[in-house]
């Protein structure tokens, strides 16, 4: 796994006063201004790349704050965006600081060094996982966009791209097929990214990416800790709950097994059969009309076991277990670097 993205920011009051002016008279300015009197109206200030022989972030500098955005892996290592930097992907303060690094050696300053001087507003975990091909990976994308309920939303679907939440700031998740998104970056005019082997492309169609958006308010009212503290595990942890309550953890499709199982989950015999019944339902009517159904306590109630018994949000979306999870050993595998992904195909 990685830190796909990082968005922070900095006070311009926690550099010297020669590096405070290099900032404030670089970049572009946007303003709207009055044609008949000239008068500025109001001034924003643009995004800039900014560039080195092989890398390269986006930097905007406001009047009090400067903001870098990017990929962590344009200033890290080969610049390989798929796995990272090994043994720092995970890493959010080497991820900062080396970003901070690459744009203070662009534009000639001394950036701080104290994880605690910049606030970081956005970050992006991504998993990959290692299907049998890219035709699965289709497939399972294809299941992916029925997963409804509960906190997830599809909010829009783009070719094999599927988005949920996609405006929340809270927390936002992203699937997509791995191998045919690196096809088409490499193919833009003026890529100048890292360049990928025809052998590594071949590989890479095998790959569902999941990327998880943790947005401005999730640092500023939900995360717990301190930027600085979400170490590896808090990070897998909280991509883990995300996305594996959408895939589920059941491996059972016989009918017969799976009411076993719920019935063994639930606290009483009732409830397990409440329970199924309403598994039955939302296979049979779907899942809205099942939840008019019943009451908002037994509704949650009976999720709340199908869930424990293994079930996941694409399986409930859908009225089946999904057979994204055929068999889930090989087919969801996390694979961290081109190493352990050589080693699966």
């Amino acid at each position: 796994m990685l830190i796909d993205w990082v968005t922070m920011g900095c006070s311009l009051d926690s550099f010297s006063p020669p590096d405070q002016a290099i900032l404030r008279a670089w970049g572009d300015r946007l303003c709207r201004y009055c044609a008949q009197t000239g008068e500025v109206r109001w001034e924003s200030f643009a995004w800039e790349s900014v560039r080195s022989d092989s890398h390269q972030l986006a930097v905007k500098v406001g009047s009090s704050e400067i903001w870098i955005q990017g990929s962590p892996a344009r200033a890290m290592g080969d610049g390989c965006a798929v796995f990272g930097e090994q043994g720092r992907a995970l890493d959010l303060i080497a991820c900062v600081s080396a970003m901070a690094a690459h744009v203070g050696a662009v534009l000639g300053v001394s950036m701080p060094k104290h994880p605690a001087a910049w606030r970081v507003t956005r970050i992006d975990v991504t998993g990959n996982l290692v299907l049998g091909s890219v035709t699965e990976v289709k497939q399972a994308l294809t299941y992916l966009r029925d997963c409804e309920g509960g906190r997830y939303r599809v909010s829009q679907v783009q070719g094999d791209t599927v988005y949920w939440s996609q405006r929340s700031r809270l927390k936002a998740g992203k699937a997509y097929a791995k191998g045919p998104q690196l096809r088409k970056q490499m193919q833009r005019p003026g890529y100048d990214g890292r360049k990928y082997s025809p052998e590594e492309l071949e590989a890479a169609d095998r790959l569902l990416r999941l990327e998880l958006r943790l947005g401005a308010q999730f640092w500023r009212e939900r995360s717990g800790v301190s930027w600085w503290a979400a170490d590896a595990d808090y990070l897998v942890g909280i991509w883990e709950e995300y996305f594996g309550r959408m895939l589920g953890e059941v491996e059972v499709f016989d009918v017969e097994e799976l009411k076993e199982r719920v019935l063994k989950t639930a606290p009483t015999e009732g409830q397990g059969r409440s329970a199924y019944g309403t598994w039955l339902m939302i296979d049979s009517q779907g899942w809205e009309r099942a939840r008019s159904a019943h009451s908002s306590r037994t509704w949650y109630r009976n999720l709340k076991i199908l869930r424990e018994s293994g079930l996941g949000d694409a399986d409930l979306a859908a009225g089946q277990v999904v057979p994204l999870r055929r068999p889930k050993l090989l087919e969801c595998r996390l694979v961290n670097s081109w190493d352990e992904l050589r080693k699966v195909v």
